[in-house]
């Protein structure tokens, strides 16, 4: 017996000199991967203006393309600073303005802008030249390694092209589709069943009208639409409806007459309801965007991007949020939705060679699919997703029919300026005020398109 306990000590004692054996192998081991790490030295730097701060996993997949291309590119640091770290806030006016500067600027602080269409449409005006980016941007088109990862009809339809004064400016990472989003839990309340697919737009109006009963009834008021000062969101439901009245898929005058004036027609019927939040005047989009999640209106007008906006905001309230299908009058073939390219390179910037890999790397068919999983919306980007990756879920789902409905025809929702043959964005101003009027009931169609006339 005292054999086996001095046996037993032995063993004790020789585990314990083992384990701190290796513990301190491990220990040195790390120490020494560490000296090898402090050696790579960064000796390079690319400076990026990066977007979608806030909105959940986008935010995320935008700091992981960064910290990958970082281990990836060991002597080249990624500096990565958002709008509202640089301009104090996030505006696509603001982002205009300082591109314009960097332009002007002989040593630019950034490589990598933020640069939408929009926010390249805003740079034209500022610039008064709508192909500005030929001179001061670096143009994508000769690259085959970037034109073979975007998908064919990005590179195919000159019409993403052309949104960007005629060049290829970077990575056409996001894509959105517009949806009707409606809150479930005052669906509910009100006592209504919403149509996911083929709404039409009398299927709409019955919704409207439902809201109206309620607020008839009950001190609890809730609005039908949400609605914003700064960006007027109905726009893109009368731009469905005006898309699916068109008769020709080439509008002629005529054709193009008749959908305005039914589509103004239906947009004073909605008015008879009084649709809209009681605080649109005053609501600013970003500070107000999360007031359906609080149960205030029945539904919002906006792209799948909301899915990550809402997500960022409160995620257990986002699962409420449910998006279906725009209100039509008639099938047509294209749904409403854009691609767009979310950022470019200034010529004139210090590190343009490795900007250029960095918006490269963002091409890689993992990142499109990351982009598929993290933001439910489609993307640009060639991937290896089949139909079947995705649909796990109501988001998903939403994503999926719209493409296999439509093939993935989307109406750019900037292609509205068609409607009349003048400055569009003076018309656009004057349309967004007809419509606010419409649904706010102080004008009628007739007084509207007697102001579209005399414009």
């Amino acid at each position: 017996m005292r054999k086996k306990l001095k046996y037993f000590a032995l063993y004790a004692v020789l585990s314990i000199l083992l384990n701190n054996c290796s513990t301190d192998t491990i220990e040195n081991s790390s120490t020494i991967n560490n000296i090898q790490e402090s050696k790579i030295v960064q000796t390079e730097s690319v400076n990026w203006i990066g977007h979608w701060f806030g909105e959940d996993k986008r935010e995320q997949l935008v700091r992981e393309i960064a910290t990958e291309f970082e281990f990836r590119n060991q002597d080249i640091k990624v500096n990565l600073k958002f709008p509202h770290e640089i301009m104090g806030k996030r505006s696509l006016e603001e982002e205009a303005n300082f591109i314009v500067k960097l332009i002007n600027s002989p040593k630019p602080d950034f490589d990598i802008v933020w640069l939408e269409s929009g926010i390249y449409n805003m740079v034209s005006q500022q610039l008064n030249d709508p192909e500005w980016g030929k001179k001061y941007l670096v143009d994508f088109s000769q690259d085959q390694k970037f034109t073979d990862s975007q998908k064919d009809f990005i590179i195919n339809d000159s019409k993403y092209r052309n949104a960007t004064g005629g060049i290829l400016i970077g990575p056409y990472i996001e894509g959105f589709y517009f949806a009707l989003w409606y809150n479930s839990e005052v669906a509910k309340l009100l006592g209504i069943s919403i149509k996911d697919f083929g709404m039409t737009s009398d299927d709409f109006k019955s919704y409207l009208k439902a809201v109206s009963e309620f607020n008839n009834k009950s001190t609890n008021k809730i609005a039908a639409i949400y609605e914003a000062s700064d960006w007027v969101l109905s726009e893109y439901l009368f731009q469905n409806l005006f898309d699916s009245a068109l008769k020709d898929s080439l509008p002629t005058e005529q054709s193009t007459k008749y959908a305005l004036d039914k589509a103004l027609r239906e947009f004073e019927e909605f008015g008879k309801y009084k649709p809209l939040i009681s605080s649109h005047k005053t609501n600013i989009w970003f500070d107000t965007r999360d007031l359906v999640l609080d149960n205030k209106a029945l539904f919002y007008v906006g792209g799948t991007y909301m899915y990550s906006h809402w997500s960022g905001i409160d995620k257990e309230k986002m699962k409420k949020m449910i998006p279906v299908e725009l209100p039509s009058f008639n099938k047509h073939k294209k749904y409403l939705g854009t691609y767009t390219p979310t950022f470019g390179i200034l010529k004139n910037a210090p590190n343009v060679e490795n900007a250029k890999k960095l918006l490269v790397f963002i091409c890689k068919p993992d990142n499109a699919e990351k982009w598929v999983r993290y933001t439910k919306s489609p993307t640009g980007l060639k991937g290896n997703l089949t139909s079947s990756d995705i649909g796990s879920d109501i988001f998903e789902n939403f994503q999926k029919t719209i493409t296999d409905k439509y093939g993935g025809a989307v109406e750019n929702n900037g292609e509205k300026n068609f409607i009349v043959n003048r400055n569009p964005n003076d018309y656009l101003k004057l349309l967004d005020q007809i419509l606010l009027d419409l649904l706010d009931a102080k004008i009628s169609a007739e007084q509207a398109i007697q102001q579209i006339n005399n414009f």
